[in-house]
């Protein structure tokens, strides 16, 4: 394991020296600024029936972009483009949310994608939006519809089952994943059944070694490796997620909601630069974000009447 952490941490370290320089990535991050624009005015002429799934492919489109100036900024100290980690958070949790009130039948979101926004906000301290969607989510698996969306060799799903049977268990419940046509790693439920309200804490040391050790195991370095994705099992596939220990700060934030303490563990995934308490400043990109999200929130609010909890969420 600490030959694979070694290698992560060089692919970053890699992928960061690998950059252009500091003039051209701020010019850049402008015409990233200057496509979404458009694309989002674009969309606006569209009829409504199209406008939920060109907003969210928007604000897919660029999320990388963002997470990855907000990782040079935690590596380098250096601010490329102002609130990149609050975009990307915003981006992340509006198409979570379109993906379950759109009028389309399809999901747009894999389980896996589904798992890791979740458990970022968890990370993040903020649970609103699973909370919001939790119906919706439990709805898509019981319907078939969340198993419809998985590949026909689908890999056993690991961060969605994490993240939902955390909500779940809010509510005293559990999911039938098998009754519902979803293959899955059984340590991530298991660790929910045993590990996550536990009080004992060597118990939940040893499952939290364990949960990290599945981090890096199943980190995608796709540059080194091209079998190494999504699709083979390794659904850590963004670089800001690699060396960010999210799913135990998940853990940590959740039980501490429940009034339990979490024991620090002795693991090189909690010694990375990301390896610190990530908190988006949603009041400042509130004030400062381009004006075209607020044409874009409102006409989603037009579409759907649902929505107008967007702005009391963010």
């Amino acid at each position: 394991m600490n030959n694979r952490m070694r290698k992560l941490n060089d692919y970053i370290k890699e992928e960061l020296n690998n950059l252009k320089p500091k003039s051209e990535l701020i010019l850049y991050m402008k015409e990233v600024e200057e496509n979404f624009n458009d694309d989002i005015g674009g969309t606006f002429s569209l009829p409504s029936s199209e406008r939920m799934s060109d907003y969210y492919s928007s604000l897919r489109i660029d999320n990388s972009t963002f997470s990855f100036f907000y990782l040079y900024y935690i590596y380098k100290k250096d601010i490329i483009f102002p609130y990149t980690f609050e975009r990307f958070f915003y981006n992340d949790n509006i198409s979570f949310i379109i993906n379950f009130y759109s009028k389309q039948d399809d999901s747009f979101l894999s389980i896996s994608e589904l798992g890791k926004i979740l458990l970022t906000n968890f990370a993040c301290d903020d649970f609103r939006v699973g909370h919001f969607c939790y119906d919706k989510i439990i709805e898509s698996i019981q319907s078939g519809k969340m198993a419809d969306s998985l590949p026909m060799y689908t890999q056993p799903q690991k961060l969605g089952v994490l993240a939902i049977e955390m909500l779940a268990s809010e509510k005293n419940q559990t999911i039938d994943w098998e009754s519902a046509g979803i293959p899955i790693d059984p340590f991530y439920q298991r660790f929910c059944q045993e590990a996550l309200y536990n009080e004992n804490h060597d118990i939940v040391t040893q499952w939290l070694i364990t949960l990290c050790d599945k981090h890096v195991e199943w980190s995608a370095l796709f540059g080194i490796n091209s079998d190494e994705q999504s699709s083979t099992g390794y659904e850590i596939d963004s670089i800001i997620l690699l060396s960010w220990p999210f799913e135990y700060q998940a853990v940590k934030n959740f039980r501490a909601k429940h009034g339990l303490s979490t024991p620090i563990i002795d693991h090189p995934l909690l010694k990375t630069p990301m390896a610190i308490e990530h908190r988006p400043d949603m009041v400042g990109w509130k004030q400062n974000r381009p004006a075209i999200y607020d044409q874009m929130i409102d006409d989603l609010i037009t579409i759907n009447p649902e929505l107008q909890v967007i702005n009391k969420l963010f």
